[in-house]
């Protein structure tokens, strides 16, 4: 039997959405990140430009998501998010996957156009600051779709907001005539706007409660301001203390503590979860544990190597090693079925030098499809690091049979030419690093490397 409220036989209408809308309430509560999602998007279809209860808490749900490791938008979503003739599906299909992949921009301009299409005011406003948000950050402005958000909110006659957009699309191209024309048209059309509201007046109200916006960018790391920051770790803090056994409220009030990156506030979350994992039984708050302890030796280490202590930043490494081997092992015996536990275990028992160790968890991670090469990718170089030449070069050859980014077959070529070479088969690995050195000539010593097995043993001998 279904869950979900009985739905309406009206159309999309102000409050139609809100049985909708308490439920998600209520499941994010718990935690239940999916279905409260689901439940904001049948609530947002009823009620399509709520913000503040609709489209507001879902994104704010989907970064609680992403922060506790959600898995993105599988590609059949993706495809069926493409945009139709019906423009309210474009926006809850859109939004659907900018739910599980919340730094989409392309699902937010589907958002936008389609908000634009259904006049609805309020939700166009909403996306146009997330949209602006994302090319404040970017290392460098998008400038089409800066120049699409400029476009729509002056639509509105939101000129500040249009202007703001437009700054962005210049700053990516400065040298664009059009683009320069879009600035003093909205620079234009705001001093208008301005001199005829004041600057107190009714044009201040021209965006809804755009600092609620503002909060959601932060919220997705965007913008780090440590008041902020603070406030936020005491509103998470109070609702915990109410419910401090409600996994939602225990993962937000950690959350909140981690964005400060420093050790004062993560042993504070390290303390809360040690809490909650007494008082539940969950593994998966020890988990986040080992997570935090993990994050807090990589900057330790990180810290000593830019100081050019080397050798105490190795030594880290070793302490750091050993402990994520343990940490992995115990996730593998809780988790025996997650083969993204298999990976990185395996990927630590190679590292360690536990090579037979390393073979049996990375050949159960090569099984997800997901982790196939790198997984391989390990599995080749333990094979070799036994001695086991011959499986090491045939595994490295099947990971080169399917279709691999460039990175990575650059690096399964050099690994198989390295392996055929101990070989003596030097003909199959000039074939390999023939191969490499036509993908990226300057890659390692593949050079060197070519030229050595060209000139044969007797020249390479006397050189």
């Amino acid at each position: 039997m279904s869950e979900t409220p009985d739905t309406p036989s009206s159309g999309p209408a102000a409050g139609a959405g809100d049985a909708f809308f308490a439920r998600a309430e209520e499941v994010a509560e718990t935690g239940n990140w999916n279905f409260a999602i689901q439940m904001y998007l049948d609530g947002i279809r009823r009620d399509p430009d709520n913000v503040e209860r609709g489209h507001e808490p879902l994104r704010r749900v989907a970064m609680n998501r992403k922060a506790m490791g959600g898995k993105g938008a599988g590609m059949v979503d993706k495809l069926k998010a493409r945009p139709g003739k019906d423009q309210l599906e474009n926006l809850l299909k859109a939004e659907g996957v900018l739910a599980k992949e919340p730094g989409s921009v392309e699902m937010m301009l589907t958002i936008l156009r389609a908000t634009l299409a259904l006049e609805l005011h309020q939700t166009l406003q909403w996306i146009g600051v997330v949209i602006v948000e994302t090319q404040k950050v970017a290392s460098k402005p998008n400038k089409r779709v800066c120049v699409e958000v400029a476009r729509a909110f002056a639509s509105l006659e939101v000129y500040p907001r249009a202007l703001e957009a437009a700054d962005l699309a210049k700053k990516a191209d400065p040298d664009d005539a059009a683009i320069s024309h879009l600035v003093a048209e909205m620079s234009s059309q705001f001093t208008i706007q301005k001199g005829k509201y004041g600057e107190e007046g009714d044009f201040s109200k021209g965006v809804k409660d755009m600092d609620r916006q503002k909060e959601l960018i932060q919220q997705d790391s965007m913008i780090k301001d440590k008041e902020y920051l603070a406030s936020q770790v005491e509103k998470m803090r109070a609702e915990y203390l109410a419910s401090p056994t409600v996994p939602g409220k225990i993962n937000a009030y950690v959350e909140a503590l981690l964005k400060f990156e420093d050790d004062t506030h993560e042993n504070q979350a390290i303390e809360t979860l040690t809490q909650a994992t007494e008082a539940t039984g969950s593994y998966q708050f020890k988990m986040r544990i080992g997570d935090i302890r993990i994050r807090q030796m990589t900057r330790a280490n990180r810290k000593l190597k830019d100081a050019g202590k080397d050798t105490e930043a190795r030594e880290q490494r070793r302490r750091q090693l050993a402990f994520e081997l343990e940490e992995y092992a115990e996730r593998a015996v809780n988790y025996p079925t997650d083969l993204s536990i298999k990976y990185e275990l395996g990927k630590r028992q190679y590292m360690a030098g536990l090579h037979d160790e390393a073979i049996a968890s990375l050949q159960q991670a090569s099984n997800d499809p997901r982790r196939r090469l790198p997984a391989m990718t390990f599995l080749g170089l333990s094979f070799g690091k036994k001695g086991w030449l011959r499986e090491a070069a045939e595994t490295f050859e099947r990971a080169l049979e399917g279709d691999a980014p460039e990175q990575r077959t650059k690096d399964l070529l050099y690994n198989l030419g390295d392996v055929l070479e101990k070989m003596d088969e030097m003909e199959r690995a000039q074939d390999a690093f023939s191969r490499l050195a036509q993908i990226d000539f300057q890659y390692k010593d593949v050079r060197e490397r070519l030229d050595r097995l060209r000139k044969g043993p007797d020249k390479s001998s006397k050189t």
